[in-house]
């Protein structure tokens, strides 16, 4: 951190009204990470010019924005991309004051009490019944549909203390524990949909999606058969059709987790957010 008379004279020059100084301390800012957003918290409490506070709010943002790319950077050249840490980091982005220790002891709580129940055998579909009692009939977790004006519904943190969230903090909780336990569950591609598959490991993938034994949502916990999801990309007139169903890596479900969270930004006029998510989501596509 600089020296507390520079980083006074930087506070100070966020009251002026050239653009390009604005800029540019902002740049500096960004520069500073983490550490320098509890400064900004408090040097915005100390004033009530609403023009101030504007500001302030947006160089917070940028800062955050930027700490988000890096670490995701980071987590994607990481050996395993390990969903529970992509989820921490996006969590960490959405809420700044989590408790981490308490999010890995409710996860480890819910991974001992799926594991308890489960023996060499079960099928697989006798697995996931046992992951969707334990998650929605003994913790009482609950899905919420996609809402745009609540950028809490994507927070895996929230949905640890809240015990509801929408399809991309479940879907983040059914992979993480999967993770855990070594359950053959993946992100599978399904258009304007975000749905997880179980599928076998020693099948070869096909166009027919052959190695995908059956679907599953994370909203409700309901499993859908491959015919199921014939006749759903029937209903909407999907084009091409047959659709290459596979598997994905949770690089693209974080993705596709940042894509709705951008619309969350546009939604509530915030551009800069959603031009911010939009190009982590490019450079996470970057070789």
């Amino acid at each position: 951190m600089m020296a507390n008379s520079e980083l006074h004279a930087l506070l100070n020059l966020i009251e002026d009204p050239d653009e390009e100084v604005f800029l540019s301390i902002t740049d500096r800012f960004i520069g500073l990470g983490q550490e320098i957003i509890p400064i900004l918290e408090e040097h915005q409490h100390s004033t009530h010019d609403e023009e101030q506070i504007k500001k302030i709010n947006f160089i917070i943002d940028k800062v955050a924005l930027s700490i988000l790319t890096d670490e995701l950077l980071e987590w994607k050249i990481s050996e395993d991309q390990s969903t529970v840490e992509a989820s921490l980091i996006i969590s960490r982005y959405l809420n700044r004051e989590i408790n981490q220790e308490n999010i890995f002891f409710e996860i480890e709580k819910i991974r001992r009490s799926v594991w308890l129940e489960l023996n060499d055998y079960l099928t697989p579909l006798e697995e996931v019944n046992i992951i969707n009692k334990i998650i929605f009939e003994y913790y009482k977790f609950k899905g919420l549909e996609t809402n745009y004006a609540n950028s809490k519904d994507f927070d895996l943190y929230s949905l640890i203390c809240n015990k509801q969230s929408n399809t991309f903090a479940l879907g983040a909780l059914y992979l993480l524990i999967s993770e855990m336990l070594g359950l053959s569950l993946k992100p599978v591609e399904v258009p304007r949909q975000n749905l997880i598959c179980y599928f076998e490991e020693d099948l070869l993938f096909d166009e027919k999606g052959n190695g995908i034994l059956f679907f599953l949502d994370p909203l409700n916990g309901q499993v859908y058969t491959h015919k199921d999801i014939e006749n759903y990309l029937k209903k909407i007139n999907y084009v091409p059709y047959p659709m290459n169903i596979t598997t994905v890596s949770s690089l693209r479900f974080v993705q596709k987790w940042l894509n709705e969270l951008a619309k969350v930004e546009k939604e509530s006029g915030k551009e800069h957010k959603y031009t911010g998510l939009q190009s982590i989501i490019e450079k996470l596509s970057e070789l």
